[in-house]
């Protein structure tokens, strides 16, 4: 049993910024997002994540695909 606890599931669209990629969520916050993926082809565009919290606005990202609507 881990005490991780489970990894964020979270709906946004993705920005890029000189310090690499975000994602902007409709509620408000602003995540960056800790990846070794090339996600240019998620660019401005509205997806749904999977990722471990690393801190107060850094995810590790799992996984990323097209947010259903």
């Amino acid at each position: 049993m881990t005490d991780r606890g489970a990894p964020l599931r979270l709906r946004g669209i993705v920005r890029f910024t000189d310090r690499g990629p975000l994602l902007e969520t409709e509620d408000g916050p602003v995540w960056r997002l800790e990846t070794a993926d090339d996600l240019h082809a998620h660019r401005d565009r509205t997806v749904q994540i999977e990722a471990w919290q690393r801190g107060t606005s850094l995810l590790e990202l799992l996984w990323i695909g097209p947010a259903s609507e």
